[in-house]
């Protein structure tokens, strides 16, 4: 029934019957009946359109639907419609969003009419998969032996969507062979319909021998890949913040990155032209010399530091707006 009525939610004419019915969905009524007072979606679940009664806090981790609509991924089949809906009634509707950057805030309040003061801005931080693992020299060659794939390569972590732009990865690569540099690349992430045209454009580059698709690997196995790789890599058009670069700087990994994103990376990456493949082999290039790995490694632990601090700013907002939340709900119950 509450698949049933989320399908309905996107219909005008639903909110209307259900205003009149005064419906309340199962989902409510299991919370209600177990004294739940408010709910915290920690991503942007669509759950949320189930709430009538229960205020709610929510998180919003994008808006890239709008920030480039021509990935299908992101468009088509209703999923443009699915996300305007989604994004825009939870940025006006509940208690509290909690958004990973100050861009992502400024974007909601714009397109949406998002009141600035409900919102708080809690950066993202690396997987504890990564920022708990220890450096086990043995261990890291069990798992690049594994793989068949030895130190010193491009490491992109990203599922296989379109809008992770592996091709403009591929073609700088195809640049710097051209000028007699020979890179290697590691690919690791599940396919989403895309790994065919990522192994044809290898093909078609004479690159087979260069690029290696691990495909899904267990996240106990990603802090090992990150310690081996020269760099990590990530040409993704969609932000305006990501994980993958904060895994590589908890681990030393120079970072090479679009500088669509410099706020997030600052100067702990370096930053290339996403659209440009020749922009990418020069930051490619650059990152093999030493004194900028060492930089760029003293960088991303500043880096670190610095979102930390944003980390626990936003931690003691929340506090506070839970507080507040809690006595306007008992006000509300009297």
């Amino acid at each position: 029934m509450d698949k049933l009525h989320l399908l309905l939610k996107y219909s005008r004419l639903f909110d209307v019957l259900q205003i009149a019915l005064r419906w309340t969905s199962l989902f409510e009524k299991i919370l209600i009946r177990s004294g739940i007072d408010a709910v915290y979606f920690t991503s942007t679940s669509k759950r949320y359109l189930l709430l009538n009664k229960l205020p709610f806090i929510i998180a919003i981790f994008d808006g890239c639907h709008r920030d480039a609509p021509e990935f299908e991924e992101v468009r088509s089949f209703g999923e443009f419609e699915r996300r305007e809906a989604l994004f825009g009634f939870a940025s006006i509707k509940s208690a509290l969003v909690i958004a990973n950057a100050p861009e992502l805030i400024d974007l909601l309040c714009r397109r949406y009419g998002m009141e600035r003061d409900r919102a708080i801005c809690i950066p993202l931080s690396p997987s504890t998969y990564v920022s708990r693992s220890a450096p086990d020299e043995a261990a890291d060659a069990a798992v690049l032996k594994k793989y068949g794939i030895e130190p010193g390569y491009l490491f992109y972590p990203a599922q296989f969507w379109p809008h992770k732009n592996h091709a403009a990865l591929l073609a700088a690569l195809a640049l710097l062979q051209k000028q007699g540099s020979s890179e290697r690349l590691v690919l690791c992430g599940s396919d989403r319909g895309f790994i065919d045209k990522i192994r044809a454009m290898i093909a078609d580059y004479g690159l087979t021998d260069k690029v290696s698709i691990i495909g899904f690997v267990e996240s106990s196995e990603l802090a090992a890949l990150y310690r081996g790789a020269l760099a990590l890599v990530m040409p993704t058009y969609f932000g305006p913040t990501n994980i993958p670069p904060l895994e590589a700087w908890t681990l030393g990994t120079p970072v090479i990155y679009p500088e669509a994103f410099k706020a997030q990376a600052g100067d702990a990456a370096l930053l290339f032209d996403y659209d440009d493949p020749h922009s990418l082999a020069e930051a490619i290039v650059s990152v093999r010399s030493a004194e900028t790995r060492e930089r760029l490694r003293k960088a991303g632990y500043d880096r670190l530091q610095h979102f930390a601090s944003e980390i626990e700013a936003g931690r003691r907002q929340l506090a506070f707006h839970l507080e507040r939340l809690k006595n306007r709900l008992v006000l509300t119950r009297r």
